[in-house]
């Protein structure tokens, strides 16, 4: 509990000391093995997360918050496949599970199987409605491919209208309007193109 509250404060590297020594104290402790991995993929060391993850679902096979952060971090490694498995492992166990979906849609979307992600990003949005803002800007963009402009228009205004700033979410994928219109041969109507471009 100290690790965590050190992970809170943000103070990683005490967090991982205390998670290695309850680890210690007990080696069955999969919550311990959990945070640590937690703390570990904060710092980007992803490799000793998924160990850690892994550990963790090794001793608590029914560990649903680990399988969906292992598939996080396989998501950060590129490894889509690995991370929809996880995403899937996770919603088996907790069907319920907004995140997963919403993760596992993310996975789907980088791989271009869209109408997966929008499936798993409309099913996020069902289960928990106040975890949405990301989760409409996620299948707006999802729509963006398929060309269905007033669908795209209409997930992209409600994630603006609670808070999220598209256009900085539109930007940690592509440079510009121009950029995403040339690298995926098509053409944003004028009024989306506004929407996703900033203001001078």
């Amino acid at each position: 509990n100290r690790g965590n509250a050190y992970h809170e404060k943000g103070e990683l590297d005490w967090a991982i000391e205390d998670d290695t020594k309850a680890i210690a104290l007990n080696p069955n402790f999969a919550d311990a093995y959990h945070n640590r991995g937690n703390a570990y993929h904060e710092k980007g060391e992803l490799d000793w997360a998924i160990e850690d993850y892994t550990q963790a679902i090794q001793l608590n096979p029914d560990f649903a918050d680990a399988y969906n952060n292992r598939g996080n971090a396989y998501h950060e490694k590129g490894e889509l496949d690995w991370a929809i498995e996880d995403d899937t492992k996770a919603i088996a166990l907790n069907p319920n599970f907004a995140d997963a979906y919403h993760n596992r849609g993310n996975a789907y979307h980088e791989k271009g199987e869209l109408d997966w992600a929008i499936e798993d990003y409309t099913q996020a949005i069902h289960l928990n409605p106040d975890f949405v803002a990301k989760v409409y800007c996620n299948r707006g963009e999802a729509w963006l491919h398929l060309k269905k402009w007033e669908k795209a228009k209409a997930d992209l205004t409600a994630a603006r209208d609670m808070g999220l700033d598209i256009i900085a979410s539109f930007h940690n994928d592509y440079e510009s309007v121009p950029d995403f219109e040339q690298r995926n041969g098509l053409k944003l109507p004028a009024d989306i193109a506004v929407m996703l471009t900033p203001q001078q």
